[in-house]
């Protein structure tokens, strides 16, 4: 059996070292500027919101008949009685909701550990690409549930019901794939028991 003579409080300090000092304040750095970033994407949110009607709009078009343009942060369809309605992307709504406390993981991932910076990067990444096409999904499923089978039960059963349940899963899987890239694993355990004399 092997034994450790160091306390834990050394192993660590000694582990957080391999990181160098001019390296560390990169990091430090950086992550501070992937949250200005993020604030920044938070004050042009309704920016944000508008590309994602447009986008939402554009993938619709397949399957809403006389699909017309978004407008601001709404994306329009038709009801099953001919009305025009516009779905309007809420800050609740938005890929921001889900995309930007991962970012600030990441960011303190990348300030307090040593994970690689293409893998943070790679991670990051990912993880938005996951969850602005999963919240894409959702709202083409919310608007083509209106359009099918009207506000209700159409917009009200896929916004509240199937809408979230898609949601959660994204925000789920956006996170799980941003740790996996990234590589974080939980601590290993070691052996800090001193021999018995």
């Amino acid at each position: 059996m092997t034994t450790v003579t160091e306390t834990l409080p050394a192993l660590r300090a000694r582990r957080l070292d391999r990181v160098s000092p001019p390296n560390r304040a990169a990091r430090v750095v950086v992550a501070l500027l992937m949250l200005a970033a993020g604030g920044a994407l938070l004050a042009v949110n309704t920016s944000f919101r508008a590309v994602e009607a447009v986008v939402a709009t554009w993938l619709l078009s397949p399957f809403v008949e006389g699909q017309r343009a978004a407008i601001g942060e709404h994306y329009l369809v038709w009801t099953p009685t001919g009305d025009l309605i516009a779905l309007q992307i809420t800050v609740e709504c938005t890929a921001l909701l889900i995309g930007l406390p991962l970012t600030v993981v990441a960011a303190v991932i990348l300030a307090f550990t040593r994970v690689r910076w293409s893998r943070l990067f790679g991670g990051l990444a990912a993880m938005w690409g996951i969850v602005f096409a999963v919240n894409m999904l959702r709202l083409v499923l919310i608007g083509w549930a209106t359009q099918t089978w009207g506000l209700d039960p159409g917009y009200k059963v896929s916004h509240v019901f199937v809408g979230s349940l898609v949601g959660v899963l994204g925000y789920v899987v956006g996170l799980v794939v941003m740790l996996l890239i990234i590589g974080v694993r939980a601590p290993q355990r070691r052996n800090t028991r001193r021999p018995r004399a």
